[in-house]
């Protein structure tokens, strides 16, 4: 999207645009308008990178016994994965609403950042955590109740 879009951004285009003030910092069109797609990317990397090494863990799945205790720990790690990639996901959704936020500012179509969604982005972020808590415990429950049963 932002290669597209640089070529047709007026001369003089928005570099910042702030969610508070609305104060905009304008230049003249130069790379620096991929400082987000750029920042987005190595974000995306060291933050997947970072999941891999933490989260995703290769389980010692063959010296523990068959069974609940092996079955639990495959779902917990499924279950870390979703999350993680669900973050991923609304990560991206930021960047992508603060960089479509600077090309609607330049072609002074918009107003700036979406204070509404941007706030409704960081919460689904912020509600991620209570959920993984919460299906963890469900899913540990779940497969509890199957076993005894």
């Amino acid at each position: 999207m932002s290669v597209y879009a640089y070529a047709r951004l007026p001369q003089e285009m928005a570099l910042w645009v702030s969610l508070w003030k609305r104060e905009v910092v304008w230049t003249q069109r130069s790379l620096l308008f991929f400082l987000f797609p750029v920042a987005q990317t190595i974000f995306f990397f060291l933050f997947w990178m970072a999941a891999r090494m933490v989260f995703f863990r290769t389980l010692r799945l063959d010296r523990m016994g068959p069974g609940l205790e092996r079955d639990k720990q495959a779902r917990l790690l499924a279950l870390k994965k979703e999350v993680v990639y669900l973050a991923l996901i609304f990560i991206n959704l930021i960047f992508i609403h603060l960089q479509t936020s600077l090309i609607l500012v330049s072609h002074r179509l918009g107003g700036g950042i979406s204070k509404f969604y941007f706030i409704m982005l960081i919460g689904v972020l912020l509600i991620l955590i209570p959920y993984y808590y919460g299906r963890g415990k469900m899913l540990l429950r779940d497969r509890r109740d199957r076993f005894s049963g």
